[in-house]
């Protein structure tokens, strides 16, 4: 058997960019009403690949904060990195949370805006009665 030479290792970068990366695959947030239904399989595909991107941007930020603490000089610095590193990742996490409750709440309109009518007539005819 012959060796296989040894896979170049590169450290990968970590995106900067917050869950919005999957935004182009997103529903538009307000579609006009003549606009086609949003599919449910790219609804569930965007949210993937929003959850999947930051998963991925946080753990790749967290490992590269650890390693930056552990070569800080002093506490202070420290303390400072882990501080930047908690306010983005909030703020990234925030940012996601409220693209996946956009989402899902446009989603959600999209399901049960056939079923509006009709329920409303309903409502109607027994106020009426």
């Amino acid at each position: 058997m012959a060796e296989a030479a040894p896979k170049k290792t590169t450290k990968p970068r970590a995106r900067k960019a917050t869950a919005k990366t999957s935004k182009a695959k997103a529903a538009p947030k307000s579609a006009p009403k003549s606009a086609p239904k949003a599919d449910p399989k790219n609804a569930i595909e965007t949210v993937s690949g929003i959850v999947t991107t930051l998963a991925r941007t946080n753990f790749e930020e967290g490992v590269e904060t650890a390693r930056a603490v552990l070569q800080s000089g002093s506490v202070k610095s420290a303390v400072e990195l882990q501080s930047e590193y908690v306010r983005s990742t909030l703020k990234r996490n925030i940012d996601a949370a409220r693209e996946l409750n956009e989402l899902t709440v446009s989603s959600m309109r999209d399901a049960v805006g056939p079923y509006t009518a009709k329920f409303t007539e309903a409502f109607e005819k027994l106020r009426a009665a």
